[in-house]
């Protein structure tokens, strides 16, 4: 049976004691009343929160409810509550996380973190995108000039494919008077160099087709995101009109 703690405090009173009360240890309890009782008389007879004694609650996993000024050691797997004064609760103090826990909350924080990041640097896209264009038809200005770029590059590499062909359409009459006699050397590199010089002018083609349409992929981005920002209210930045 749990001591009062009323009658306690009073026999250390006459005794010209500190109203100091402190379990020094762990018991069961079999009621939370008794834990509330024990927390409100302590507050009743302490004279000063330095005398204040902690109070440790804990359920083990058999359903027991410990308590004590210490943290009972049959509760280092389960939470435990450290009651104030008044019998309501101070803090909670979590059990260790397993392995697996411990596993899973680094992942959520790294997932977390990343998410973190991701809308950072979206937001930074959003203000950058807004400070560049003020309207969708700046856009559209900026698509046509980039595309126009790349444009001129495919038609010079085509300008030059046009002038490989016609060098291997002289190699091949030339090659002609050698159809019964061993080509030369010079004639068979200047052929294989010419062979060489057109795949490799056609993939700089499909290359900056392939550019192109990474460029009208980014443009389209970029204008249907303008339009969701602006649709929310934002404003893009004044543009200063050029000279």
């Amino acid at each position: 049976m749990a001591p009062d703690p009323a009658y306690a405090a009073a026999q250390l009173r006459r005794a010209g004691q500190p109203t100091l009360l402190c379990s020094y240890g762990w018991r069961a309890s079999r009621s939370r009343r008794w834990i509330v009782r024990w927390s409100v008389a302590a507050a009743l007879v302490v004279p000063s929160i330095g005398a204040w004694c902690q109070l440790y609650v804990c359920t083990t996993p058999g359903g027991r409810t410990l308590t004590g000024d210490l943290p009972p050691p049959d509760c280092q797997n389960v939470p435990i509550r450290e009651l104030n004064r008044d019998g309501s609760v101070r803090r909670v103090i979590e059990p260790p996380l397993t392995p697996e826990q411990k596993k899973k909350r680094e992942l959520e924080d790294k997932q977390r973190h990343e998410r973190e990041m991701q809308a950072q640097e979206q937001l930074r896209r959003d203000r950058a995108l807004l400070e560049t264009y003020s309207s969708e038809e700046e856009i559209e200005t900026s698509r046509d000039r980039t595309l126009a770029s790349r444009q001129t590059l495919i038609d010079r590499a085509n300008q030059q494919l046009k002038e490989f062909k016609m060098d291997r359409k002289r190699l091949e009459d030339e090659k002609e008077f050698y159809l019964k006699r061993e080509m030369p050397e010079k004639l068979k590199r200047a052929l294989e160099d010419n062979a060489a010089l057109q795949a490799q002018q056609q993939r700089a083609i499909d290359d900056i087709r392939t550019d192109m349409q990474r460029i009208n992929e980014r443009y389209d981005a970029e204008l249907r995101r303008f339009r969701e920002l602006v649709m929310r209210g934002a404003t893009p930045a004044a543009r200063k009109s050029d000279p």
